[in-house]
């Protein structure tokens, strides 16, 4: 056995989001339970060193979690420039605190009055550039591919 079974959590997730897991682990020949802790353990891996130096966030979680989500769009892996379409943008950050109609007033442009990202308009769409995260000691996070090997 690969785990404690006295240790358990629960949490709500969107069905929709659960049935893909599903799909996933099937396709996989795993149990949901299998393949929910591998996720948590890559993600505890990627990002659990409490010792190292931590990024420079917002005080506002609500601004912190959009630029972490922005964040991440924009330094995927398989892209190619640090931006995030403003549409796209807009599409990620609304909720039902925040109206799509208001994420561009509520969320980008205090972000980008904070400097941790600039609105440019383009030839065809309007982009949200964001910049490397910034570490507390003010070292550049590079992309997360090659974060890891860093």
């Amino acid at each position: 056995m690969d785990h404690d079974p006295t240790s358990r959590t629960s949490f709500g997730c969107p069905s929709d989001i659960l049935e893909k897991l599903d799909e996933i682990a099937d396709r996989e020949d795993v149990s949901r339970s299998k393949k929910l802790r591998e996720l948590v353990r890559r993600e505890v891996e990627a990002k659990g060193d409490l010792e190292g130096p931590t990024p420079v966030l917002p005080d506002n979680e609500r601004l912190s979690k959009a630029y972490r989500t922005l964040h991440d769009r924009a330094h995927a892996p398989y892209k190619n420039n640090p931006r995030v379409k403003l549409e796209t943008a807009k599409n990620k950050l609304y909720s039902n605190e925040t109206p799509k109609s208001a994420v561009l007033d509520e969320i980008i442009k205090p972000l980008e009055n904070l400097g941790y990202l600039s609105v440019w308009p383009g030839n065809q769409h309007v982009w949200v550039i964001v910049p490397p995260m910034q570490y507390t000691d003010g070292e550049d996070i590079v992309e997360s591919a090659e974060k890891a090997t860093a």
